[in-house]
């Protein structure tokens, strides 16, 4: 580590745990010597959608549109549900999510001037985590700096998990994000021309699956068997002529633009 840039911000950050500071004392360390443009903190959950905490430099406007169209793209959020794995994650290395990622680059990144992010991924509570991601709008994250932030990665979580420790079980910082550069949770809503041909049931059914919820979840929401949402989402994928759940978002998001 540089002594120079980065005792002043770990002791602060150190000070900040269990504070309502301590995201943003987290982001001076992560960042204190590492080249970014912008920064945007999120949570990730394995069975539901996003949630957008914060963000230093980007556009609220921005944020909106990862909430409603953006965040079913997000290979970082497709990685997390499939593998939740914690530690430092360059958007270059998500080569299992290649479609997403293709997609997300073209679509969001480009819109918001975003050549390269790099994540932070910390575990958060229950199937959360929080990610805090760098981002440049000029140049790629170089090997050595990612291998730095790798590094310095047990730091990090261990500041975090004390963090958690020291709030016991309120995540109200998170899941309630407010104040500036922060977005409330917004789910997404089917709008009204869009599946007419769907039954008020399944549209009930499509809106959660589009707020992330796997099947287990759904069937538990509206109080029925998973086999019983199994044979909805079949005859839901009849009735618009798709075949997967890929199909059914992009339907969702050309719709909304």
């Amino acid at each position: 580590m540089r002594a120079g840039k980065i005792w002043e911000p770990m002791a602060r950050a150190i000070a900040a745990t269990g504070t309502d500071e301590h995201v943003d004392r987290l982001i001076d360390l992560i960042g204190a010597d590492i080249h970014h443009d912008l920064v945007t903190v999120t949570r990730y959950s394995a069975t539901r959608k996003p949630e957008f905490v914060k963000h230093r430099r980007f556009s609220d406007e921005m944020v909106r549109s990862y909430l409603e169209n953006y965040y079913v793209f997000d290979p970082f959020y497709a990685s997390w549900r499939r593998q939740r794995r914690l530690g430092i994650m360059p958007l270059r290395a998500l080569a299992d999510d290649e479609v997403k990622r293709g997609q997300y680059i073209a679509g969001f990144l480009a819109q918001s001037e975003i050549v390269d992010e790099v994540g932070i991924l910390l575990e958060d509570g229950g199937d959360w985590c929080l990610g805090i991601f760098l981002d440049r709008s000029t140049k790629p994250f170089r090997d050595a700096e990612i291998n730095e932030l790798n590094d310095r990665y047990p730091v990090f979580a261990a500041l975090h998990a004390l963090d958690i420790r020291a709030r016991g079980s309120d995540f109200s910082r998170t899941s309630a994000p407010d104040g500036p550069g922060a977005t409330p949770r917004k789910e997404p809503s089917i709008p009204a021309g869009l599946w007419p041909e769907l039954s008020a049931r399944e549209r009930q059914l499509v809106q959660l699956i589009l707020a992330g919820h796997p099947t287990a979840t759904i069937a538990e929401r509206l109080g029925i068997a998973v086999g019983t949402v199994k044979n909805h989402r079949r005859r839901i994928y009849e009735k618009l002529d798709i075949t997967t759940e890929r199909e059914l978002f992009l339907q969702f998001f050309e719709f909304k633009t």
